[in-house]
């Protein structure tokens, strides 16, 4: 065979693949409509509050947030600036309000888990209980069962003590916390917390 053959047979062979392959006729992915939905929210609203009562009409935990953006079909709202309080029931004339969790953002998940994410501060707000403040960077709280966990570390601040550890689940019902991982306690007596935090 020549040279003329083997270009013809060359020539031929890539016009094969060129008609099989077809690059030219090929088309860039497209996102779904699905995903699309997904990524654009159903409403937003600024400075909404939302309550969660029980079935007598008693109030149990509030929901604020500077702004919020709801996805139907996921059944997720994201929170920007979200604040979420307690108010529990059984508990001694006057203590209304008990827990206020601020962070600088957050998810509200099927209507039942709240996860607050960056800069998490629980702050106690009755005169009950020795625990004032608890930070972390992330929170999760089940609204049904009432429970807020953490795997995240911790600083745990009283008026004589300062605890520092890894993991934490607090049970809002009967007001008990657990310390997953115990790290620092430092305790200061006769009231004298410092700030060196």
């Amino acid at each position: 065979m020549n040279f003329r053959t083997w270009l013809i047979i060359l020539l031929v062979g890539l016009t094969a693949v060129l008609l099989l392959w077809q690059p030219w006729d090929e088309q860039p992915d497209v996102i779904s409509d699905i995903g699309t939905e997904q990524q654009i929210p159903d409403f937003t609203a600024e400075g909404l509050v939302t309550r969660i009562y029980e079935s007598d009409g008693m109030l149990t935990h509030q929901i604020r947030a500077e702004h919020m953006a709801y996805f139907g079909q996921l059944r997720l709202t994201e929170l920007q600036a979200p604040v979420y309080i307690s108010n529990l029931r059984d508990m001694p004339v006057g203590a209304g309000e008990l827990w206020q969790v601020k962070a600088r953002k957050g998810r509200f998940i099927n209507e039942e888990k709240l996860e607050l994410i960056d800069d998490v501060e629980i702050t106690n707000l009755s005169e009950i209980g020795y625990i004032r403040n608890i930070s972390t960077d992330y929170l999760a709280i089940n609204i049904v069962t009432q429970e807020m966990y953490t795997d995240s570390a911790v600083l745990i601040t009283g008026p004589q003590f300062i605890v520092r550890g890894i993991g934490l689940r607090v049970n809002l019902e009967t007001q008990q916390l657990e310390l997953i991982e115990h790290v620092r306690t430092t305790y200061y007596p006769n009231n004298l917390v410092r700030e060196s935090l």
